[in-house]
């Protein structure tokens, strides 16, 4: 291979959506004699992944490109791909004149072409991305959603809904673990609507037939939508060793006059009685949800109604944040009439709340045994993993025949708000 072969960076924000297009965009680099690199100095492509669903988001873009601008030279390429290259493709252009290209989402195969090098073949082929390290791979099963949130940009950047065939999915997932992978998240904008496009079934039955894969230890599955939730999927969830205790189940707001607001499609009781259905069936699943506060009418008792819902929830992860009007939606249109100083405020109470929350759920792991699959090595030397809910752990004793890729039990005996730590068991 020519020894002067072009290096890459990719950079990417956002969901892990993005994480997976970006892993999917740095194969074909990769397959075409690119060498990847963490570096922005060593690289010759800089791709930027990105992200519009918060105004913060295009924010850390327009910064990144900003600073870009020192890196950019003759036979440097800078391009840019994501949902925000959907909502400013030409405004992207007219701010950021050096931007070289931005790439459709998806659509990757024509700018492959332009910056593959110029390769001697005498040596060898080109050697795809190294994947026998990785223990996690990310498989989007569906994109883009058919509902329309007031608050969402999602269905204009990414699309209406389209699910992928079943068989592709699982030939993906075979692959994934014949290169040594042993976990799979299927991904979703909302992974409840997938349906394969031949007729052979819904999430349920993907699942049903990925956990018969032999050398696949773990299934996880990101984001459900709780309008479209489904009895079934949480009876395959209870029954399946494989399929983790983990449920990623945006709420959004506890209080039903922002639900309607939003067009969520539910009220309070309706997800109240998908976690109960959840817990009773697994008392040990982890329930991550997303909030986002100061919604257009969003009064100091609505938001009360919120937090109220969390001290009844426990949820054990909460991403929360504060709105911000995105182009093109429902609720762009309407005042925005919460300050941002009461947003702000209204988000620290949030995760005052939620960090006494995630802590005594932490706390109640201790002197109990998880299962963990190791991913790596923390600074300290320290095997750690996630457990099947989701809790990172680490190992204090007991670690010097850990690797990645190993399923091991470990007894916690203590915990933070954001780890757990512990010893292996025998």
């Amino acid at each position: 291979m020519n020894k002067e072969s072009k290096r890459f960076l990719i950079w990417t924000i956002g969901c892990q959506m993005n994480e997976a297009d970006s892993r999917a965009l740095a194969q074909r680099l990769a397959n075409v004699g690119l060498i990847e690199t963490d570096k922005a100095e060593d690289a010759d492509v800089i791709i930027l992944n990105t992200c519009c669903v918060r105004q913060a988001s295009e924010d850390k873009v327009y910064s990144k490109l900003a600073n870009l601008r020192r890196w950019k030279r003759p036979g440097r390429v800078l391009a840019l791909t994501g949902c925000l290259g959907v909502k400013e493709k030409e405004s992207l252009r007219y701010r950021f004149p050096y931007l070289d290209e931005v790439i459709p989402i998806g659509e990757y195969d024509e700018f492959v072409e332009k910056v593959a090098p110029s390769i001697d073949y005498s040596e060898g082929e080109p050697l795809p991305l190294e994947k026998g390290n990785e223990v996690t791979h990310y498989i989007t099963i569906i994109t883009g959603c058919n509902r329309n949130c007031t608050f969402c940009i999602v269905p204009f950047v990414r699309g209406r809904e389209k699910s992928r065939p079943m068989q592709q999915i699982l030939q993906e997932c075979q692959e994934a673990v014949s290169s040594g992978v042993k976990e799979v998240i299927f991904l979703g904008q909302n992974v409840d609507d997938y349906k394969s496009p031949d007729g052979e079934g819904g999430l349920s039955e993907l699942l049903r037939r990925a956990e018969k894969i032999d050398g696949l230890l773990r299934i996880r599955f990101m984001t459900s939508h709780p309008r479209d939730m489904e009895d079934d999927l949480l009876d395959v969830m209870a029954s399946s060793d494989k399929i983790c205790r983990e449920l990623q189940l945006p709420v959004q707001s506890g209080d039903d006059f922002i639900l309607k607001r939003m067009a969520r499609g539910y009220l309070k009781r309706d997800y109240m009685r998908i976690i109960e259905r959840a817990r009773t069936l697994m008392p040990d699943i982890a329930i991550a949800t997303d909030i986002i506060v100061g919604f257009p009418d969003e009064t100091e008792e609505r938001f009360l109604n919120t937090l109220k819902m969390l001290e009844e929830v426990e949820f054990d992860v909460v991403h929360v944040a504060m709105f911000s009007p995105r182009p093109g939606t429902v609720a762009a249109k309407w005042t925005d009439n919460v300050p941002w100083d009461v947003k702000r405020e209204r988000l620290n109470r949030i995760l005052d709340l939620q960090r006494a929350i995630a802590r005594r759920k932490m706390e109640r792991w201790v002197g109990h045994n998880v299962q963990v699959l190791i991913e790596g090595y923390d600074a300290n030397g320290h095997p750690y993993g996630r457990s099947s809910q989701g809790k990172r752990v680490v190992i204090l004793k007991g670690k010097d025949n850990v690797v990645p890729g190993q399923l091991v039990e470990v007894r916690v005996e203590r915990a933070s708000a954001g780890q757990l730590a512990g010893n292996l068991v025998a």
